[in-house]
């Protein structure tokens, strides 16, 4: 009796720790709090981090470099802005090519020069005071692309991204096709983003970062995306020079010069995971991530009660810790645990099912 009793209070306790600590119920609560208009406040940090270029001839080799005056055959092209600052970008643009343009640009100092070029502009420019990815309904289309058949457009999305987290998830889902992000709509998608050195060597060596650190977005960059360098260009000639020092880590990089790389998915994806897939594999990605040091066997079983010996036959063994799993067996992965018997009446099949 007293057994029975103690299953009966600790299985609760089970389960919400079990979906307490999953990444993906943070991020997902977060999301619905943005949809309904919730304040966020933007940390001090944010203007120390948001780069833009403030030289206008770098601002023009970044524009031949990454072709973003050049139409595309048979699309439109609109160009995304996230955190432009002071404009230089936008004007450099708008005297380059006919492209329509929109601006996500949440810091307060360039607010009026940006309302300032929607109003000169109208039709061809629009600006919101959000940051991009906090702007989950992405209304402000409306003003440039207000009944347009989205799939006709070619979206370029330029700049520099902080919040790398949230932006490379919802990048990966939209290139995809698999996402209710409204970018998703779009017929061509195409990130031009400029990165710290940093940044580069994670998108570059995602593998080799992936078990030494916390970061979920070098899973994407290994399992989905393809990293092209287009150009580097000097820290003196971004808004913050060499004022703003770059975050001092452990590891080296480029401390220097920032990065104009374009992002796509992976030319050979489709033979190594389903465009279906895309969404769940990253939300299970998202529950191990801050779990590495421990051992894969014994908190799959409890997530999903019968996958051990699914992943006993991948050639997982009972000490195998989730950092010492390379990268490209997650897909496998994530098929054993979709498939196997338990799946429907787990605890993962409550955070998967969201995807």
């Amino acid at each position: 009796m007293s057994f029975i009793m103690l299953r009966i209070k600790y299985l609760p306790i089970l389960n919400c720790r079990t979906f307490s600590c999953t990444l993906h119920f943070k991020r997902w609560r977060k999301r619905n709090d943005a949809a309904v208009g919730s304040p966020v406040s933007h940390p001090a940090s944010y203007e120390r981090t948001a780069y833009f270029i403030s030289d206008k001839q770098w601002a023009r080799d970044v524009i031949d470099a990454s072709g973003l005056s050049k139409s595309s055959d048979g699309n439109e092209v609109v160009v995304f802005h996230a955190n432009p600052g002071n404009g230089v970008l936008i004007e450099s643009l708008v005297e380059l090519c006919g492209h329509k343009q929109i601006a996500w640009e949440p810091r307060k100092a360039y607010r009026n020069y940006l309302k300032s070029l929607s109003e000169s502009y109208k039709t061809r420019f629009a600006y919101c005071s959000r940051s991009f990815t906090r702007d989950r309904q992405l209304r402000i289309f409306n003003e440039v692309l207000s009944d347009a058949d989205l799939a006709r457009y070619h979206a370029k999305i330029v700049g520099d991204v902080p919040e790398m987290l949230t932006f490379i998830t919802d990048l990966v889902m939209s290139l995809g096709g698999r996402s209710e992000f409204p970018l998703c709509g779009f017929g061509i998608i195409e990130p031009i983003l400029t990165v710290s050195g940093f940044e580069y060597r994670l998108m570059t060596q995602a593998a080799y970062f992936w078990p030494k650190t916390k970061y979920i977005r070098t899973a994407a960059y290994e399992l989905f995306l393809r990293t092209e360098l287009l150009k580097t260009v000097p820290l003196l000639a971004f808004n913050h020079g060499k004022l703003s020092a770059l975050k001092s880590l452990t590891y080296d990089y480029d401390r220097e010069n920032l990065y104009v790389v374009r992002l796509s998915l992976r030319k050979d994806l489709d033979s190594v995971c389903s465009r279906e897939d895309i969404c769940g594999t990253m939300l299970l990605l998202g529950v191990i991530n801050n779990m590495k040091i421990h051992r894969v066997i014994p908190v799959m079983e409890h997530l999903c009660p019968d996958i051990g010996l699914a992943l006993l036959e991948l050639g997982i063994s009972m000490m195998d810790r989730f950092c010492d799993i390379p990268l490209n067996m997650w897909h496998e992965i994530y098929r054993a645990v979709t498939t196997s018997s338990q799946f429907s009446c787990s605890a993962l099949y409550h955070v998967l099912r969201h995807k």
